[in-house]
């Protein structure tokens, strides 16, 4: 998807290939722009500014 977005520019290397052949898990929302958040033991992470309110309840989850 990000190849798509560069208009012409150009990466050293794009992050989803880097963190896959590292060994890393990858996923994202299957709609562009939409939430998507990956909860891996103490680490919630989300895909963009769309996904900081289910980031948020689900730290606050975490709290209680």
């Amino acid at each position: 998807m990000a190849k798509g977005l560069l208009g012409g520019g150009e990466m050293k290397f794009y992050p989803q290939d880097a963190l896959t052949q590292a060994g890393a898990q990858f996923s994202q929302a299957d709609v562009s722009f939409s939430a998507h958040i990956v909860t891996d033991r103490e680490l919630t992470t989300g895909q963009n500014p769309a996904s900081a309110p289910a980031v948020a309840r689900e730290l606050l989850a975490r709290l209680k």
